[in-house]
């Protein structure tokens, strides 16, 4: 019977009960290409097994050494990529605690289902021994909703809060989790995102993906906080959400008049809680998000 290792890791975080789980489980060589030696089907089971938010499964590419095939399973959704495990799969990579998988040294290149090569690092800042990875997404071009639609929006938030939430802007994009789109609503300088108390299923009726709440924080460390809730991919709330970052970072940047390539320190304030210092490369149209990873166990599993 075959045996496969994993580690489970936290990414956007320092602690154990901290940022967004993601269990990273190494296949042997060639298994995530054509023709698929792991099955989907395998793939669903197994992450439905881990019951963790992201199950990421990695194998090298039959054609080049230096690259890993790369697919992403919450049960039976398998979203395109997915930002936090992403983050986490470079920490198991870059510390080797998958050492069937190869040496990989301080950077790593993915590759998923659909083609995209993600290219990423370890970071070790002047003056400070902890270290923290890297990931490079393409950025969301965030298109204004009318009037009506914010209208809508807000009374849809209102309703899920059970009081009266001043929204000030709204915006959607692409989803990067799935087909359907991400809607972006920034509140007012009053909301304390982090105190809400959301019923997620009414959520729903936005009709949007993804719904990322934001605002600007008065903490002068930070620049912006946020939440992410999906109930419609089946995720109530996203612990840290690297893909909604790609949205976000871009409005934030251009709202407040960043330069190309500044550095924002921004926090999302879900109950786990993550951090995260993120830059719009505007030149090159990604979105840089960078954090720290705690590894929380590994093991083998047989099937």
């Amino acid at each position: 019977m075959p045996t496969f290792p994993y580690v489970i890791i936290n990414a956007f975080t320092r602690t154990s009960f901290g940022g967004n789980p993601a269990v990273i489980i190494a296949l042997p060589p060639s298994s995530l290409s054509q023709p698929q030696t792991f099955s989907e089907e395998t793939m669903i089971k197994t992450s439905l097994a881990f019951a963790q938010p992201m199950s990421i499964f990695l194998s090298q590419s039959p054609d080049d050494s230096t690259l890993l095939d790369v697919r992403f399973y919450f049960g039976t959704f398998a979203p395109p990529f997915c930002g936090h495990g992403l983050l986490a799969a470079v920490r198991a990579l870059c510390t080797n605690a998958l050492p069937s998988l190869g040496q990989f040294g301080s950077e790593v290149k993915l590759r998923t289902k659909a083609g995209t090569i993600v290219s990423a690092c370890s970071v070790t800042e002047s003056g400070s021994n902890e270290e923290k990875y890297e990931i490079a997404l393409p950025a969301t071009t965030f298109v204004t909703i009318s009037d009506a639609e914010r209208d809508r929006v807000t009374s849809v938030v209102s309703e899920a809060a059970g009081r009266n939430v001043q929204v000030e802007y709204a915006a959607e994009g692409e989803g990067k989790m799935g087909n359907r789109k991400y809607l972006m609503i920034v509140v007012g300088p009053d909301e304390n995102i982090g105190d809400m108390k959301l019923d997620t299923d009414v959520l729903r009726k936005t009709s949007y993906g993804t719904n990322i709440i934001t605002n600007l924080t008065p903490n002068d460390d930070q620049v912006f906080v946020s939440r992410v809730f999906a109930p419609a991919e089946g995720i109530p709330e996203d612990h840290v959400c690297g893909s909604a970052h790609t949205l976000l970072v871009p409005y934030w940047a251009t709202r407040l008049g960043k330069k190309n390539q500044e550095e924002m320190h921004v926090r999302q304030v879900s109950p786990r809680g993550g951090e995260l210092w993120v830059v719009w490369d505007q030149d090159k149209g990604l979105v840089k998000l960078k954090g720290h990873a705690k590894a929380f166990g590994k093991g083998d599993f047989t099937i």
